[in-house]
Order: C-alpha cells, then sequence, then structure tokens
C-alpha cells in the first residue's frame, strides 16, 4: 500500500474493535452475571435472562435505522460518538440496578447502543473501502464477535466473583470503552472518496462487472429493491436457519450435564465452540475469496452435520469437545456468510437497503431461537430432539445456500 493505505488499517482497526464491544463483550458477557444477580437480588434465572433477549431484540431494531442516519453527510463519527456512549452508559448503569423493571430499563439502552455499533454498521464501512478481499475484511472483522468471549470471559468471571457483578459492570464499561476508542480517535470516514482515495481493488472491481454483466442479481443502485422475491425469500430463511442453529452455544453446557458429563466438560465446549467460532470465519473469509462464498457455506453446513451426529452419537468426553469444536463452523454462516451472501446477491449499491433487515430476522432468530431450543429440550426431557431439529433446519440451510447459488445468474427486475 501507498502512505494513504494507513487510511485502510485505520478503517479495519475501527470497525473491528466497534464488532468487539457491540458482539463479542455486550452480548458475550451477558449471561456470566446472570447467575449473581438472581442471587443478590431475589430474582429467577428466566426473568434475570430476559435482558438479553431485551438487549438482543432493541438492537436489532436499532440497526434497521443505521443506514438511514448514515445517508447525512458526516453522521459516520457523531453516530460512533452517540453509539459508544449509549452502550457504555447502559452498561454503568446495570450496575446501580435495583430491580427487574431497572434492569430491563437500562438492558434497552445498551441495546441501543450495541445495535447502532454492530454489524450493519461495521459491514457497510468495509463494504465502501474493500471491493477486493472483501470476504475476508469482513470475516476479519465479525471473528471480533468472538475473540473478547475467548480472551476476556475467565477475566470478567473472576473479577465478578471477586468484586461483585455491580463492579464488574463498571469494569466491562471500561473495556468497551477501549475497544471503541479507535473508532472514536482515528480519522475514519465512511466513504474512501472522503479522503480522496478509492475503495480498495475498486479498478478490478469495474473490470469484472464490465466482464460480467449479468453476475448482478438485482439492478445496482435500482430504487427499489424487490424485497418479494425468490432471492429475498432465499436469503432471509437461510439467515433465520443459521441463527437459530448459533443458539445452540449457549445450550452446551446444560447439554453435557444432561447426559452425566462434568460441568467443566460443559465449559471446554462452549470453549471449543468458541474458539473454532474465531477460526471458522476467518476460513470462511479466505475461502470465500478463493472459491466463493456459496461453496464456503456449503462446507461450513456440511462440517456443522457432521458435528450433530457426532454429539448424537459419539459421547465421550474428547469427541464431545471435539463434535462442539466442529459444531462452531455453523457460526460463519450465522455471521460472516449473511453479509458477503446479501453483498454477493444484491450488489454493494444495495447492501444497505437489504443488508439490515437481513441482520433484523438474524438477531431476532437468534435470540428466539435460544428460547425455542430450551423448551423443545423441556418439552421432550432429551436433547435428541433438539438435535433432529438442528440437523433438519441445516439440511435446510444447504438447500438454501444451493438456491442462492441457482439465483446467483438469475437477474430480478426491480
Amino acid at each position: 500500500m501507498k502512505k494513504s493505505g494507513f487510511q485502510y488499517v485505520f478503517v479495519m482497526i475501527a470497525m473491528c474493535g466497534l464488532v468487539g464491544a457491540a458482539v463479542g463483550i455486550c452480548s458475550g458477557s451477558a449471561g456470566l452475571f446472570y447467575s449473581f444477580i438472581s442471587k443478590e437480588l431475589g430474582l429467577s434465572s428466566g426473568s434475570v435472562s430476559l435482558m438479553y433477549t431485551i438487549q438482543a431484540m432493541i438492537g436489532a431494531v436499532a440497526g434497521l435505522f443505521v443506514p438511514r442516519i448514515l445517508k447525512k453527510p458526516g453522521m459516520l463519527k457523531p453516530l460512533i460518538f452517540a453509539g459508544t456512549a449509549l452502550m457504555a452508559g447502559g452498561t454503568f448503569l446495570l450496575s446501580l440496578a435495583g430491580n427487574i423493571f431497572t434492569l430491563y430499563a437500562f438492558s434497552i439502552i445498551r441495546g441501543i447502543g450495541s445495535g447502532m455499533m454492530s454489524f450493519v454498521l461495521a459491514t457497510t464501512v468495509i463494504n465502501n473501502w474493500f471491493y477486493a478481499r472483501n470476504g475476508l475484511m469482513v470475516s476479519i472483522a465479525m471473528a471480533f464477535s468472538g475473540i473478547p468471549n475467548v480472551l476476556l470471559s475467565n477475566v470478567f468471571t473472576s473479577y465478578i466473583s471477586a468484586h461483585g457483578w455491580r463492579s464488574g459492570y463498571v469494569f466491562v464499561t471500561f473495556v468497551l470503552l477501549a475497544f471503541c476508542l479507535p473508532a472514536v480517535l482515528l480519522p475514519v470516514s465512511l466513504r474512501p472518496q472522503q479522503k480522496g482515495l478509492e475503495a480498495y481493488g475498486y479498478e478490478d472491481y469495474v473490470k469484472y462487472r464490465e466482464a460480467n454483466p449479468d453476475k448482478v442479481v438485482v439492478q445496482a443502485g435500482t430504487d427499489h429493491i424487490p424485497l418479494i422475491s425468490p432471492q429475498m425469500a432465499a436469503l432471509m430463511l437461510f439467515t433465520v436457519n443459521v441463527c437459530i442453529i448459533a443458539g445452540f452455544l449457549q445450550q452446551m453446557p446444560s447439554f453435557a450435564v444432561s447426559i452425566g458429563m462434568t460441568a467443566a466438560i460443559g465449559a471446554s465446549m462452549a470453549s471449543a465452540a468458541s474458539l473454532s467460532n474465531i477460526l471458522s470465519k476467518l476460513m470462511y473469509g479466505v475461502l470465500t475469496d478463493k472459491i466463493g462464498p456459496h461453496k464456503s457455506s456449503l462446507l461450513c453446513a456440511g462440517i456443522n452435520i457432521v458435528s450433530i451426529f457426532i454429539l448424537m452419537f459419539i459421547r465421550t468426553p474428547i469427541t464431545v469437545v471435539l463434535g462442539a469444536f466442529m459444531y462452531g463452523f455453523s457460526f460463519a454462516n450465522s455471521a460472516t456468510a449473511m453479509s458477503v451472501l446479501t453483498r454477493e446477491t444484491f450488489g454493494i449499491e444495495n447492501y444497505t437497503r437489504v443488508y439490515p433487515l437481513i441482520s433484523f430476522a438474524g438477531s431476532s432468530a437468534n435470540a428466539l431461537g435460544v428460547t425455542l431450543l430450551g423448551m423443545v429440550f423441556d418439552s421432550t426431557g432429551s436433547y435428541t430432539a433438539v438435535f433432529l431439529l438442528l440437523l433438519i433446519l441445516q439440511l435446510l440451510v444447504v438447500l438454501y445456500t444451493i438456491g442462492l447459488m441457482k439465483l446467483r445468474n438469475t437477474k430480478t427486475a426491480a
């Protein structure tokens, strides 16, 4: 890169920090506090865990408004300032909560901030700055949704155990601010043109578009996106399914206990899945730039199907941890693939019109999917039914991915 190439680096550092804060810390650390809050305030686990659902749903709604805000010139930095203030402020206020209603109210504030700073903002900026290696750059940013969970969960848990959950929220507030600091301080912009630059790989992209005029499903820059179309239906169903599948991560510790294994094995399963969450997203980004996003998604789905059979039929301490690690490859589809397939299907120019809807559907499905999987277990008393449901959903993911691949060369009229 030239001297100006530092701008591309600044963009990636800033967006990785925002994803790490909004998803990796805000969402990833949420469950660490529940048992401590329940014990001190005398609340049920279910009522306290509803904090996550509220935060996730509010965040999904907030993400819908990000493209509208960014349409106004010069709004990227104010949006980052506001989102950081709400996210960190809501987290700090949770340390002062004295009852379930204030916990919910402050979770709403936190959810608005995290939704503003989450995948919609990060992928929009990255798509504007990177035309070449886009899949890799998006996957690197998405990987930061899992990195804090792997590196900081034990730190957070130890701090909460030693100093209490209220001090824990104050500590998490400072960590959130540290992750957001690059986006606040670095001279990042929504588009490279605002810095007198072109998107990375722009010339090659123009040549590709000129040589392959039929490779865009929806015409670039159309005023109307066909929301009722085979492409949108397949992408939306793909998103809902992969995000429900991702919800099983929170069930892994309970699954281990249900088959007579120790809580330590359950924790190891969750850690293994969190590690592959990161690795799979990076792998997806590399493979996308080589074999395309559809084949990459099919590979991740295939690995997940194998992992389900392992967890169903080969239950030893080693194999369940291995199965959990393989299961984590599904997270590449429930995060990176959603963004890359949206861009691939509807084009860069239409991305900000479509992806917020996809992100909303995914966040909602994930929040409700955790509850759905829990209800299936509660009603049957066994995880066999849960695995059968997950297997059906993953097979449908394969079908939807093949459908998107077939529709890739079918131009949709606006």
